[in-house]
């Protein structure tokens, strides 16, 4: 039997839209019934999690229990999830390979999103969160059975 198949997202700090990605990929994966598992890291600095972020993804009725903002040394400790593909999501993620040689085994497949989190005013972040909810929901229909497929095809 093949074993779930595991996405990293990486963001700037781990605060909004990695977040919301992981959040996203779950709630997809159990309403789709898909074999996933998803999990989101900072690849630079961790910052505190966005409660906009979270009331975006609250108003759009996906569970964001359990979210916390993680760096992405923590994946390459002994006993961390497995991680078979890593997705940068924004501008500032997507280079982060060089400074971890771990990540050089599993494949990338970066997207590119605006950086909600960079905005300092509230409303400004809470309205682009808004726009990317669907755009991130798609990237992520669109991604999971490519690497489902990829992955099964790897493992067999």
């Amino acid at each position: 039997m093949i074993g779930r198949h595991s996405i990293l997202f990486l963001c700037r700090d781990n605060a909004g839209i990695s977040l919301m990605a992981e959040a996203i990929a779950m709630h997809v994966s159990a309403r789709l019934n898909l074999n996933l598992r998803a999990f989101s890291a900072a690849a630079g600095q961790t910052a505190p999690v966005d409660v906009v972020a979270l009331e975006c993804l609250h108003e759009a009725g996906v569970p964001a229990d359990g979210l916390s903002s993680k760096p992405l040394e923590l994946f390459a400790l002994s006993g961390a999830p497995r991680v078979d593909v890593v997705v940068p999501l924004v501008k500032g993620a997507h280079h982060v390979s060089t400074g971890h040689p771990w990540l050089h085994r599993l494949r990338l497949r970066a997207m590119r999103f605006e950086d909600a989190a960079l905005m300092a005013d509230a409303h400004a972040r809470r309205l682009a969160y808004r726009n990317l909810l669907p755009a991130l929901r798609q990237a992520i229909l669109e991604l999971a059975p490519l690497e489902g497929a990829g992955m099964a095809q790897a493992a067999a």
